[in-house]
């Protein structure tokens, strides 16, 4: 009877330990994250928690539980990205230490426009930014001509610490743009400086994705010719985007930036472009086109002589 006491005992034991070696292995053991986390009181815990490892098992479940129910987790935006347990999770969540906002750049602001931006939803000011990016000319790679960082600040959504500042935006976006861009890609950076000034003109003048190899062979096939851009979106950099429309006048503008004047890209990128506008610099579509109109729908007609290009305006002239 002794023997069978001790037996089970024994079992119980060995049942304990891997039963714990288990729980302990769930709650302690690390995962690799990349995820967001949006944390809302008016939102069920377990729903905000979908995106987490194991959160649907049942030792998260009575860890939650253990760990108060989830009640200390504080409400907010949480990035975790990295390796992490369940209980590193929970803390970092109880004490809102990742606490994250949302900071979205649109695609083809210029710098001017993403500062004003960033000053009504965040906490910016103007000229710490700009003295941010000066320091920041004494690690960036690429060109930076007197300073200027236009087209480097990539357009993306961004999770920044709830107490982000000009620094940390910064070199956020500065190096995502090299994570995108990455120098050993593009070594000979005052090539890439050409085509980021070309991505940047694409950016501006196409609103349809599709088009913008095509777009970017006819500023090509101009260049080629000795014809000017003769681009709107140049011309309105200039006026800072203030134009809904560019009209004869405004063409006049005395600005190395006005590409109606002047032949040949203008000295630096008009705006901040994605990476499939960079790409159709790279790889423009094989043409012959010289010319194009908005259709009015946001795509444009292309053609390859001029008295086409009049033709398709006269006979859809509104």
């Amino acid at each position: 009877m002794k023997k069978i006491y001790l037996s089970i005992v024994g079992i119980v034991v060995l049942l304990s330990i891997v039963l714990g070696g288990y729980l302990y292995f769930q709650i302690e053991g690390k995962e690799e994250y990349n995820t967001t986390l949006t944390i809302e009181k008016n939102q069920p815990l377990m729903k905000s928690l979908a995106p987490l490892f194991k959160s649907d098992s049942l030792v998260f479940k009575i860890y939650l539980r253990f760990r108060d129910g989830g009640k200390r987790i504080k409400a907010g935006q949480y990035h975790i990205e990295g390796n992490y347990s369940l209980k590193e999770i929970i803390d970092i969540l109880e004490f809102g230490k990742g606490r994250m906002v949302k900071v979205t750049i649109p695609e083809g602001f210029s710098i001017k426009q993403i500062v004003e931006h960033l000053e009504k939803v965040g906490q910016i000011q103007k000229d710490e930014f700009y003295a941010e990016l000066n320091e920041a000319s004494k690690w960036f790679p690429y060109p930076t001509p007197d300073g200027n960082f236009e087209g480097y600040l990539y357009p993306e959504t961004y999770f920044l610490p709830e107490s982000y500042d000009e620094k940390i935006l910064v070199e956020t976006m500065l190096k995502e743009f090299l994570k995108r861009f990455p120098v050993e890609k593009y070594s000979n950076k005052d090539e890439f400086y050409q085509k980021l000034i070309m991505a940047s003109i694409l950016e501006r003048e196409a609103m349809v994705k599709s088009e913008k190899s095509i777009m970017a062979s006819v500023f090509y096939n101009r260049m080629k010719k000795g014809m000017t851009l003769s681009s709107d979106a140049t011309v309105n950099f200039v006026f800072d985007y203030s134009k809904k429309r560019i009209y004869y006048k405004d063409l006049k503008v005395d600005s190395p930036y006005n590409t109606y004047k002047y032949k040949g890209l203008p000295p630096a990128p008009i705006c901040n472009p994605a990476v499939d506008s960079v790409e159709a610099a790279y790889n423009p579509a094989d043409t012959d086109y010289l010319f194009f109109v908005a259709k009015g729908d946001g795509s444009h007609y292309f053609s390859r002589t001029y008295r086409e290009h009049l033709k398709f305006q006269r006979d859809n002239k509104r």
